[in-house]
């Protein structure tokens, strides 16, 4: 027999026939645990073979996805100090009492997990406990202002860490919330909130601490500096775990849903429809071109004459020879960036306007993904030269839109730290697997990949107050972002988009008023006579090799007399 792939299950047969038997047979209260909606999913490939490190847990195993990995195997014992611990708090009971309230709920914990359990009742209920008492005990470190019991427990976490790190520094705790927030790292929030019910004898006050606890650790853990909104505080009971509630924090439900659609209304009424006039005059012209008259024929021919004939070539291949040379100027140089925009700009109206065409011919209606090549949008510091300016906001990734009467890109603040890249990257693979609509999240990653490129975009954001660095230097935060974009699924979003498109319009529009300024400071009212003599020379040179080019000019000096003799 063959060898077995290294990735293939082990599955206990007998174990698997009696699940399947129990799942057939099983009664009304089963079935109805069993529609819970999947929580806890398996990263993406394409994701996780970027930076597994970012995914996989590196300190710390929660939940049965990498629970029998030989180098977490270590934090078990902290595990059992927890559980120990929640024991203590939990008066006349013994801790098998939380596991054999959690094997009513074996149903309701295995459908919450992507991925098959191979685990039998008993170990699955032992493995929930341990470790819903643990990141029961991790979150309670987050609450500032709390009753005595939440404190002692925070005095607990903060001995659990010194017993961790024996420097006494907070970078093993780190590392522990790091891998408490992985994706595949989690354990379903209903299993905390029983033993919170275990502990405080009620419902509503196991609700209400773990919304306490899990808000202030979304608070503290999170990139995004924001208050958790009232919303997203009523809904942590209905969430699968502490990534997921994160997550909607960032990206309320709503956005997803309009996240497809936002946006339609304005763009409609800022473009007016002209298809009906434009139908109407091709009619017309239709209607003259099909007369048979001399001056008509000649008419309709014309347009065709003008747009074939050497004159217009000649008057479109000389702003290309300028780009070339005037590179070479140390003033003129200037201009090569904004000619670049203008006629790269026509070009790319052009390809839009031959692809819509095509696109209508086909009849197909199916939206294709954006490529990589489509975000198209200045950095940071592009855009602080031609005048934008850069505002805060304290709200969630809805708050970002580009005011054009003001010139101002509203932007989420943003607290990056050594969490954060694990934590932003497990936010995109959550968002990748499990959410229902459009990938606002992700497109935000890609938008601030695109407008930061050095440190120096870092720099202006900083000192506008949106971004907070807490790294070694702003480098670390543009390659942060930059390695993000490298990572990402690319999506639409309409109003993320119709923003980028505000802004590459003003940018764009900017720079041709930027143009007229240059000319009439540089060279309207330059006394440096020579450099103008000289870029005078050069301009006529290269308009003469322009028109050379389109035109057969040996052909017309062979014919003078001068040239014969």
């Amino acid at each position: 027999m063959g060898s077995k792939n290294s990735d293939q299950i082990i599955i206990d047969q007998s174990r698997w026939v009696i699940s399947i038997r129990d799942g057939l047979c099983a009664d009304k209260e089963k079935e109805e645990e069993k529609e819970f909606v999947i929580a806890v999913f398996n990263v993406p490939k394409e994701l996780l073979a970027v930076k597994p490190a970012a995914y996989i847990p590196q300190s710390v195993s929660i939940g049965p996805y990498h629970q029998w990995r030989s180098e977490l195997y270590e934090m078990e014992r902290y595990k059992v100090a927890a559980a120990r611990r929640f024991q203590q708090r939990i008066d006349g009971l013994k801790f098998e009492s939380v596991v054999e309230e959690l094997k009513k709920h074996e149903w309701q914990i295995r459908s919450y997990y992507h991925k098959y359990l191979d685990y039998n009742e008993d170990a699955l209920s032992w493995l929930m406990a341990l470790d819903a008492s643990f990141v029961l005990e991790c979150l309670q470190f987050y609450v500032k202002q709390a009753d005595q019991a939440s404190k002692e427990v925070a005095s607990e976490v903060k001995q659990l860490g010194r017993v961790l790190d024996p420097s006494g520094r907070s970078a093993t705790h780190n590392a522990i919330m790091r891998d408490l927030m992985m994706l595949e790292n989690q354990v379903p929030l209903f299993v905390v909130m029983k033993l919170l019910e275990m502990q405080l004898g009620s419902h509503d006050k196991a609700e209400e601490r773990l919304c306490n606890v899990v808000c202030a650790a979304c608070e503290e853990l999170s990139p995004f500096m924001f208050k958790m909104p009232d919303s997203s505080r009523r809904r942590i009971k209905e969430r699968g775990h502490v990534l997921e509630v994160l997550y909607y924090a960032i990206v309320p439900a709503a956005a997803i849903d309009d996240g497809n659609t936002q946006g339609d209304e304005t763009e409609k009424e800022a473009l007016p429809d002209v298809s009906n006039v434009r139908k109407a005059l091709n009619a017309v012209w239709a209607a003259i071109s099909k007369l048979n008259v001399g001056p008509i024929r000649r008419l309709t021919a014309l347009p065709q004459r003008l747009f074939q004939g050497r004159i217009v070539q000649f008057v479109v291949k000389l702003p290309m020879k300028l780009l070339s040379t005037l590179g070479n100027l140390p003033i003129l140089s200037a201009l090569k960036g904004p000619l670049t925009l203008i006629f790269g700009a026509v070009k790319e109206e052009e390809k839009d306007e031959e692809g819509k065409g095509e696109g209508e011919e086909g009849g197909s209606s199916v939206e294709i993904p954006p490529t990589r090549d489509e975000l198209k949008v200045p950095s940071v510091a592009d855009l602080y030269s031609a005048g934008v300016k850069f505002s805060p906001t304290d709200g969630d990734l809805t708050s970002i839109h580009f005011d054009t009467k003001t010139a101002t890109l509203y932007l989420p603040k943003v607290r990056l730290d050594n969490n954060s890249e694990v934590i932003l990257r497990n936010l995109v693979a959550f968002e990748a697997a499990a959410a229902p609509g459009a990938l606002i999240f992700t497109r935000y990653t890609d938008f601030m990949n695109g407008i930061i490129d050095t440190n120096e975009d870092v720099q202006l954001l900083r000192s506008s107050g949106i971004v907070y660095n807490h790294l070694a230097n702003d480098e670390k935060v543009a390659s942060l972002w930059n390695g993000m974009g490298k990572c990402v699924k690319l999506t639409k979003v309409k109003y993320l988009d119709k923003t980028i498109a505000d802004i590459n319009k003003h940018y764009n529009r900017r720079w041709t008023v930027a143009v007229m300024e240059f000319v009439n400071k540089y060279i309207f009212g330059s006394w440096q006579f020579l450099t103008l003599l000289a870029a005078g020379i050069l301009l006529l040179l290269t308009c003469l090799q322009a028109f050379c080019s389109v035109y057969d000019c040996k052909r017309w000096w062979s014919d003078t007399d001068f040239v014969k003799d």
